[in-house]
């Protein structure tokens, strides 16, 4: 049995998922838009995308994606800087590696639906 998602590896440790970001600031049948703020060193919980999403910058940037494996991936989005993410990634969770704030929208866009493994 595969765990491509990392949903049951969360649950095996008992680890419950957080939210996306901070915050929605907006939301309708076809977006929702998160705002993600992490101090310098802050961590956002492990957490889950279920839909195609974007994130912007609005300053810092040089983070940590770390998946619930413990793959690592380095991310540098200073004020700006545009994502595009059109694939699941595993259950995972962002590092602010700078030692400025990070500050970002992330809207997610909800036509379509993703399902784990």
């Amino acid at each position: 049995m595969t765990d491509k998602s990392g949903l049951k590896t969360a649950a095996e440790r008992g680890i419950k998922l957080g939210q996306i970001g901070d915050r929605i600031v907006f939301e309708n049948e076809h977006v929702r838009i998160w705002e993600v703020a992490l101090k310098p060193g802050q961590t956002i919980d492990f957490h889950i995308h279920y839909h195609p999403y974007i994130v912007i910058s609005l300053g810092g940037g040089e983070n940590e994606v770390e998946t619930i494996f413990g793959d690592k991936l380095a991310t540098n989005e200073p004020l700006g800087a545009t994502v595009f993410m059109n694939a699941m990634r595993p259950v995972h969770r962002l590092h602010n590696r700078a030692n400025v704030p990070y500050l970002s929208r992330l809207i997610e866009l909800k036509h379509i639906r993703w399902t784990a493994d």
